[in-house]
């Protein structure tokens, strides 16, 4: 079904023998339906003399049309016409799957400036501009005078043959279309929503290169922890090969940018996770007292460690005395965890000072505010709820002393000491530079 929204002007219907912008739209393209905005001086004359609907029905008998009548007087003034944009939108909600023409070339200077705008701002509408019987201005051309038979001036349109000449042309704003749509995508890059900026993409691509959507679909995929998939479609494949170390680091950007989001229901979680695996990483590359001297598997090979208390016992008696003295009961089997490792370690005293400092306020993030979060109904994780529970470290704190742990534990290995998401981001907005020809 085609739609037409219209304004209204001094120009239409007919304007010195010859078609306004509104009724050589609706003669040429034939719409379905047509809804024309009117100011207070149109909606009287529609009203006292129903110019509007006689020129349609004259002309194009089968169109459907209403009016929105108004009392707008001050028509110069932007701020008098947010029902027309309002109409715009209501008309939309009741067709929102339909492509909806837009008449550039009636009304005001104003109208014409807010029907642009919602040319360039919603989607599936196309902005249509009628040129003028001279192809200049017409403003020295006579309106259709109120004491005019309305009906003589619809007979003697001389737009009224079959071989009359289409004025019609669809406005160029593809270019300020573009330019909305990317500044959009920016504000979406920015914040880290890569799935809706692939949504806005796709559905505008033919506006963007190629390597904008390929740069979006990785962020994307890979700010969701699908390595595999995020790398094979940048043309890479198995880019981690089981590399524990880069594993990690993916895990500790994308909690960051939980973090920078101010999602800090999905930040504070998963924090024992990420110190659980940072701390097995560092017991099998740079402990000496192995786990599995002292632990054994669960259930089997790849299910998580359970610490034994014998055998801790006859493998590390020092250790097993400092953990049997810290436990009320004594020391029984239990599950490994990043608490107990961090016990481990301090026994075993060979940690260098700054990263068990580290470790330590970690454990007391993890003890206090993660489980305090963790273990209530909050729905709304805030700063300020965060910083009443000790250590009292706001988000951004935290994130800090992750890194600082992190660099600590990898110091030599080769990874990126930076959030690699800010490099894609800048990457992502370059490539919005880009014409697709």
């Amino acid at each position: 079904m085609s739609i037409l929204y219209t304004p209204a002007g001094d120009t239409d219907p007919i304007r010195d023998c010859y078609d306004g912008a509104m009724l050589h739209i609706i003669r040429t393209h034939r719409p379905q339906y047509v809804r024309i905005f009117l100011s207070a001086e149109m909606s009287a004359k529609e009203k006292n003399r129903h110019i509007y609907s006689k020129a349609i029905e004259y002309n194009v008998p089968e169109c459907k049309f209403d009016f929105i009548y108004t009392d707008i007087v001050n028509v110069q003034l932007m701020e008098e016409l947010v029902p027309l944009a309002e109409g715009f939108l209501e008309l939309r909600k009741e067709f929102p799957e339909e492509e909806i023409l837009l008449n550039l070339s009636s009304g005001t200077p104003q109208m014409k400036t807010v029907m642009s705008f919602l040319a360039t701002d919603f989607e599936n509408v196309r902005a249509i501009q009628v040129d003028s019987p001279q192809r200049a201005s017409n403003r020295t051309a006579h309106a259709t005078q109120d004491n005019e038979d309305i009906n003589v001036v619809i007979e003697n349109n001389f737009d009224n043959v079959p071989d009359y000449t289409c004025r019609c042309h669809e406005a160029p704003l593809s270019l300020l279309r573009r330019y909305s749509i990317r500044h959009q995508l920016i504000s979406l890059i920015n914040n880290y929503e890569y799935r809706a900026a692939l949504t806005m993409y796709n559905k505008n691509k033919i506006m963007f290169v190629e390597e904008t959507g390929n740069l979006l679909r990785h962020a994307d995929l890979r700010s969701k922890l699908l390595i595999n998939e995020a790398f094979k479609g940048m043309g890479k494949e198995n880019i981690y090969n089981n590399n524990s170390v880069k594993k990690l680091n993916e895990f500790l950007m994308v909690m960051e940018l939980h973090q920078r989001k101010g999602e800090l229901a999905e930040f504070i979680p998963k924090l024992t996770p990420f110190l659980y695996e940072l701390l097995l990483y560092y017991f099998e590359n740079h402990v000496a007292l192995k786990l599995e001297r002292f632990c054994y598997r669960k259930r089997n090979n790849n299910s998580s460690w359970k610490i034994s208390a014998e055998k801790l016992r006859k493998e590390a008696p020092d250790v097993f005395t400092y953990l049997n003295y810290y436990f009320r009961q004594g020391f029984r089997d239990t599950d490994l965890s990043f608490s107990n490792m961090l016990l481990i370690l301090e026994s075993l005293k060979s940690v260098k000072t700054e990263l068990m400092g580290e470790l330590q306020i970690l454990r007391e993030v993890e003890k206090n505010q993660r489980n305090k979060i963790a273990h209530t109904i909050l729905t709304d994780v805030t700063e300020e709820n965060l910083q009443a529970i000790e250590p009292k470290l706001s988000s951004y704190q935290i994130i800090q002393h992750l890194r600082k742990a992190f660099l600590l534990i990898m110091e030599g290995e080769s990874i990126c000491k930076r959030n690699v998401y800010d490099d894609l981001n800048r990457r992502i907005v370059d490539s919005l530079n880009e014409f697709n020809k």
